[in-house]
């Protein structure tokens, strides 16, 4: 009985991620009716790109003190169509109606950044689920905020965790030391239970830490990479939009209130509208040259496996770094795996090709990632198109890439013993129908009293243990880690023995049971990272059956000495947690704390 009892109970989890991709079809908020088609779905790209003076800078390399406001804001997406009700983070008379400004910082140049919760009404209000947000929040009417640097090594007060959200009309003082390797950062909100919905309005940005020593490599002033105007951001985010333009949040049929209605949480949000910096479908008119590109994965849910392509035909071009940083040397690739949350840092060379030629970024990853259906007719959501380049007869930036990016290697965390390594499950829980109700972190929910503790300037290993029929990417905050290997492993034998699952039922429940080591249960031999994710991470994905593992320093004292990609050691609490954010905002996210 055990074994097809857990076969069958992970089918219906496969089965009920499909279901929640096909819940996405239906629209829901101001003007729901039918949704729209696809914008830009005849091929068209008529969007001009937002690079990054017109995306807007905010310039803190020299220091000092700045304000960003969070304001309600009308956004068109593209033209044509209506204006979506959107949040934005301003800066002084900035009249920005979508995402913030790109937060340009110097590595050991700390300065101040105070925010303003000036929002007067949520714009996704009928979306906020009220079993997901902190009791007595009125979030549908006057939304929490916390602003969290994604990738930052901050202390723990200026984090912008899930529980340090402020109300309209406070503001918060975030101090950031910028004392880690220059790396594509960024900043976006993290107030619990409602991540999913202040993200999707708006309320994210590119954060671009540079390095002024060395060998100059990541100045940005065009000495061996790209600079700029050659170098541009791509935030990454797809979108769904009711027939009025406005933005489409769609609940969950499969599961209602007490009163019959469907709960705004679905297990993921897939949208059928692909946009780039804002605005659905771009294009982006580039010479003939080399363009660095800061790719960010700022959607909600969705996973791009991404190619440059010429009538189909797939392009090389070279990623440098990683979420935390550059690389030690440049490694070709042609096509590039990005989950939400994660960053890449590349260079491709439009040089080569004729004036005229159009290259367009596609994506073929399924929804959910990586078995969802592949055609919108058999209930997927694909994605195929993301944007555009027109290769212009402008002559570019033609300088050689380096075959060295840094002026020291990586430290290899791999050559040092762990001082603890913790089994870290990924777990699915559903109901009887195969319904999903919330994800877990080793089956705990957020509030658990259960809190891991880590040593400062330790370092450990963490194997994460995907029970679940989908990839998840795992963020940790304060650290940037490094991915050891991945390996397959028996899901059934393994759920079996940790007890998470009620032998009457064959379901998984909360706080059952314990994480227990997933040794006994591996199958064949573990498989290292690829070259390009041999860098500084925060984020990895973890695929499904698999054991993703990882070596996460606590500080900047857990290599002897060696450098980390972290320059400070600080104490205090902190979460990790999956950025799938509809999964964090349902109890997929576990605190931890620094001793």
């Amino acid at each position: 009985m055990g074994l097809t009892m857990y076969l069958t109970r992970r089918q219906l989890l496969q089965a009920g991620a499909a279901a929640g991709a096909a819940v996405a079809t239906q629209p829901y908020g101001p003007g729901s009716g039918r949704a729209i088609a696809t914008p830009g779905q005849a091929g068209q790209f008529t969007e001009q790109l937002p690079t990054l003076a017109e995306l807007g800078v905010l310039d803190m390399s020299a220091g000092g003190t700045a304000s960003l406001w969070m304001r309600n804001a009308q956004h068109r997406f593209q033209a044509g169509m209506g204006v979506a009700d959107t949040l934005a983070y301003q800066d002084g008379t900035s009249s920005r109606t979508y995402l913030g400004p790109v937060i340009v910082a110097r590595k050991g140049t700390p300065f101040s950044l105070t925010v303003h919760n000036g929002i007067e009404r949520n714009p996704l209000g009928y979306a906020v689920d009220a079993e997901l947000v902190p009791p007595g929040s009125n979030d549908a009417a006057a939304p929490r905020t916390s602003v969290h640097l994604h990738g930052g090594n901050t202390r723990p007060e200026y984090d912008g965790g899930p529980e340090q959200a402020f109300r309209p009309g406070a503001s918060y003082t975030y101090r950031y030391g910028n004392d880690q390797d220059a790396a594509g950062l960024w900043y976006h909100d993290h107030a619990l239970g409602i991540t999913r919905l202040n993200v999707y309005a708006g309320l994210a940005g590119g954060y671009l830490l540079r390095d002024s020593g060395g060998s100059g490599i990541d100045t940005g002033d065009g000495t061996h990479l790209p600079p700029p105007p050659y170098e541009v951001p791509l935030i990454i985010q797809d979108k769904m939009f009711n027939p009025d333009g406005t933005l489409a949040y769609p609940p969950n049929p499969d599961l209602s209130t007490a009163g019959g209605t469907p709960r705004p949480w679905a297990p993921e949000f897939f949208g059928d509208a692909a946009t780039v910096n804002g605005k659905c479908r771009p294009n982006l008119d580039v010479a003939r040259g080399k363009y660095r590109l800061r790719m960010f994965n700022g959607s909600n849910a969705r996973f791009y496996d991404l190619k440059f392509t010429v009538d189909g035909a797939a392009l090389a071009f070279f990623q440098i770094g990683t979420d935390g940083g550059l690389l030690n040397a440049p490694v070709r690739l042609n096509r590039l795996l990005l989950g939400p949350g994660e960053r890449a840092d590349i260079v491709i060379d439009f040089a080569g090709h004729k004036p005229g030629t159009r290259v367009v970024l596609a994506n073929s990853a399924r929804v959910p990632y990586p078995d969802g259906p592949a055609t919108i007719q058999l209930g997927g959501l694909p994605l195929p198109q993301i944007m555009q380049f027109t290769v212009t007869s402008q002559a570019g930036y033609t300088a050689p890439l380096p075959g060295s990016l840094r002026d020291c290697s990586i430290t290899d965390l791999a050559a040092r013993a762990p001082e603890a390594i913790r089994p870290m499950a990924l777990v699915e829980v559903a109901n009887a129908a195969g319904v999903p109700l919330m994800a877990l972190l080793n089956n705990r929910k957020f509030e658990s009293e259960d809190i891991l503790r880590v040593r400062s300037d330790s370092l450990e290993e963490w194997e994460l243990i995907n029970t679940t029929g989908d990839a998840h990417p795992i963020h940790v905050h304060f650290t940037q880690f490094q991915v050891r290997d991945r390996q397959k492993f028996d899901v059934d034998g393994y759920l079996a023995a940790t007890g998470y699952v009620d032998p009457g039922t064959g379901l998984v429940t909360p706080g059952r049971g314990s994480a227990v080591p997933v040794r006994p249960f591996l199958i064949g031999r573990p498989k290292g990272a690829p070259a390009h994710e041999q860098g500084w991470k925060d984020t990895v994905i973890a695929m499904p059956g698999e054991v993703t593992r990882i070596r996460v320093p606590f500080g900047a004292g857990a290599a002897d000495g060696a450098p980390l990609a972290i320059g400070s050691s600080f104490s205090g609490e902190y979460v990790w947690h999956c950025h799938i954010l509809e999964h964090e905002d349902n109890e997929m996210m576990q605190r931890y704390i620094i001793e």
